[in-house]
């Protein structure tokens, strides 16, 4: 580079992107500000386990947040009444306890506490507990709730809405232990639509959940595009890894196989990319090389006749979140346009959706899903399938940071827009996995 010339070196220093873009969903000056990892070493977060202490304890389902006179509350699937209670199976803690066959008394269900101690640092999400009893007395509080002729959804959405990721993985493990069955194939027989399916991805880990979806999405005829641009377009190195080990041990064959005979074209070619998980971890930029990615994505769409789309997979699917939001500002320099506005001219369809994803939750993962929860109850109609999916997946990780994201950008509660497009047992569960903080 000839330094005698105006680089764009000479011009731009990387400094922390600005925080916000004032209400829109896209900052004139860097897009998105960009994701800080939770952890820069391990995939999913560390969850606590039962040797640690839970986030928050909501608020009762019976009387979940929001419940204001005069608000919006239709419960069309034949909701039950709010002021039904729960039984108490907390005095009885014995498994082996005779199922319950009397209607639920007015008494509600107080799940215990477990006891704590400090948190450990860089644990995997599954954590050894180191108290088996509230364990045992949790199998025995869903056995109660699934057992018999009424099941008690209130004592079921207690308990969820005051574990973590890693005691409801302990739960179903020893839940298959003591009774011989799998809670989640108990949970799919008592329970039903997308109250069922809430319940059911709450119990899984997070790799397990995100291979689940992926394989509802692609079996059968057709696939969900929507949902492997999800998943696949915003997961980091490690959580891809581990997701294709469940996918592969789950479903026989390999996510990038599965992949491969599901989609086509660029569109197919950058899924691998990402499935492949070679991203960068870098979080100090060399602005020379940022410089050389910005000048490429040039050449390669808008400096020449057709698209030379190698170039953007490679840089896309390779550089990190810091990198990704410098080669952005040399654009900017370069051209006075940003990558997002360049992907939204010169790509189309699925390539130009995942490409425009991958984009977003490097910069700004909570406010990828602020505007993905908006997406799914604004208008007519309410994508319940994306909405329960969020939820699940973000719950035990970002939920308060997308909930501030939420109301910065769209001015208004998250909870009460998720309240006004839900009902009954399936409203209760997610006001309260969102009202968790």
């Amino acid at each position: 580079m000839n330094s005698g010339n105006n680089s764009l070196l000479n011009q731009i220093t990387y400094q922390e992107p600005n925080q916000g873009c004032n209400g829109n969903r896209y900052s004139p000056q860097h897009g998105y500000p960009p994701q800080q990892p939770y952890n820069a070493q391990t995939s999913y977060p560390p969850q606590p386990g039962y040797d640690n202490p839970p986030l928050y304890i909501p608020p009762p389902c019976n009387d979940p947040p929001y419940e204001q006179p005069g608000y919006n509350q239709t419960p069309p699937y034949g909701a039950a009444s709010s002021n039904s209670r729960a039984p108490s199976y907390a005095s009885n803690p014995a498994y082996g306890q005779p199922p319950n066959t009397h209607p639920p008394s007015t008494e509600s269900v107080q799940v215990q506490k477990p006891i704590v101690s400090q948190p450990q640092i860089n644990q995997s999400y599954v954590i050894p507990v180191e108290t088996p009893q509230i364990v045992e007395q949790d199998c025995n509080i869903l056995n109660n709730a699934l057992h018999g002729l009424w099941t008690d959804e209130n004592a079921i959405i207690n308990l969820v809405c005051n574990r973590n990721a890693a005691q409801r993985a302990e739960i179903r493990k020893k839940y298959s232990a003591f009774y011989g069955k799998d809670l989640i194939q108990r949970i799919k027989q008592d329970l039903s639509g997308y109250f069922e399916d809430t319940v059911v991805g709450l119990f899984m880990t997070p790799p397990e959940y995100d291979a689940y979806c992926l394989y509802k999405a692609m079996k059968g005829l057709g696939t969900n595009d929507a949902v492997l641009i999800e998943i696949i377009g915003t997961r980091n190195n490690q959580e891809m890894q581990m997701i294709k080990d469940e996918f592969q041990k789950n479903y026989g064959k390999s996510l990038e196989t599965w992949v491969k005979g599901d989609a086509s074209g660029t569109f197919r070619k950058l899924l691998i990319a990402l499935i492949q998980a070679n991203r960068n971890m870098n979080t100090v930029p060399d602005p020379q090389v940022c410089e050389s990615d910005a000048q490429a994505l040039y050449k390669a769409a808008e400096g020449r006749w057709g698209k030379d789309k190698s170039t953007f997979i490679r840089i896309f699917t390779q550089r990190s979140a810091a990198e990704m939001n410098l080669i952005n500002d040399c654009y900017q320099k370069l051209r006075g346009k940003t990558l997002y506005q360049v992907i939204d001219k010169e790509f189309h369809g699925n390539t130009k959706k995942l490409l425009t994803t991958i984009f977003e939750g490097l910069q700004n993962i909570s406010t990828y899903y602020a505007w993905a929860l908006r997406e799914s109850v604004e208008g007519l109609g309410t994508n319940d399938s994306r909405l329960v999916r969020v939820v699940v997946s973000r719950c035990d990780v970002d939920i308060p940071k997308i909930k501030k994201e939420y109301q910065r950008i769209f001015n208004r509660d998250l909870v009460k827009d998720v309240r006004s497009d839900t009902s009954g047992n399936y409203r209760k569960i997610l006001t309260n996995l969102l009202t968790r903080v």
